[in-house]
């Protein structure tokens, strides 16, 4: 199993051995860290030098749009680490609006731009902002920006933006909120999506699944997300596992060439 999206070395989540132990007793083998914005980064890069299980990301964080670095900064700082392998989280979030419409547009619309430069797949947020994502995402796969994919991660979203991101090449992430009372609409989009173009995640150190709602999420507990997954597309565990791992190395080219 692939914790494919958590932020490791938040306060919240400062014992990243015992992190890492605790998700290794539960058959997690690897996770991907992600750094949202600038100040975050020493540590990412602290991480990937610690740890060989991590595999890390970095981009700008909608909230974080107004603080958008120098393009060539934000590339050489993706290209610094070998096992950095993805660009996000990117995207719009019109929930928090951190930065303004018109920012959090421009600033997603350059990071698609910089990921297909460097050839990496690019980790999209979207939240309260379908229509957009939408149009930015099918003006990016005109333009030939799309290539080398990407993932929603920890989607909540509809069944509209879900094919779209399917039509367009992309992946879906389920994270705990799949295991949440009253998230019946977001598991109906779920089964209806197929297996071979989802991953599992965390999103820790936020959104708990049952039964742990309410504590600091951690990667061990992307098995419940797992477990949830698999009742819903009537498949075991085990195949979830074996499908959603490989669609997490097939999307950030695990494996390919030499990883670090």
């Amino acid at each position: 199993m692939i914790d494919s999206h958590c932020h490791i070395g938040m306060d919240a989540l400062s014992d990243v051995s015992g992190i890492l132990m605790r998700a290794q007793t539960q058959g997690v083998k690897s996770v991907l860290s992600v750094a949202c914005y600038e100040p975050d980064y020493p540590a990412l890069i602290q991480l990937l030098t610690d740890y060989p299980v991590i595999y890390g990301a970095f981009g700008i964080h909608p909230e974080y749009a107004d603080s958008m670095p120098d393009a060539d900064v934000l590339k050489q700082k993706i290209q610094a680490h070998p096992r950095i392998v993805g660009v996000g989280e990117i995207g719009l979030d019109y929930h928090y609006m951190g930065a303004s419409k018109e920012v959090q547009r421009s600033v997603f619309e350059r990071q698609i731009e910089i990921a297909a430069q460097i050839g990496k797949p690019i980790i999209i947020h979207a939240r309260e902002a379908d229509e957009d994502v939408m149009a930015i995402l099918e003006a990016a796969a005109r333009g030939g920006l799309l290539q080398n994919s990407g993932v929603l991660h920890c989607f909540t979203s509809g069944i509209k933006l879900a094919e779209k991101a399917l039509e367009l090449g992309l992946y879906i992430s389920a994270s705990g909120v799949i295991t949440f009372k009253m998230s019946e609409g977001v598991r109906d989009v779920f089964r209806a999506l197929p297996l071979n173009r989802l991953l599992v995640e965390t999103d820790a150190p936020y959104l708990a699944p049952v039964p742990y709602r309410g504590r600091v999420n951690e990667p061990a507990y992307v098995m419940k997300t797992a477990e949830k997954l698999a009742e819903l597309k009537g498949v075991s565990v085990e195949e979830v596992d074996e499908i959603t791992t490989c669609n997490f190395n097939r999307l950030f080219k695990i494996g390919v060439g030499d990883e670090g």
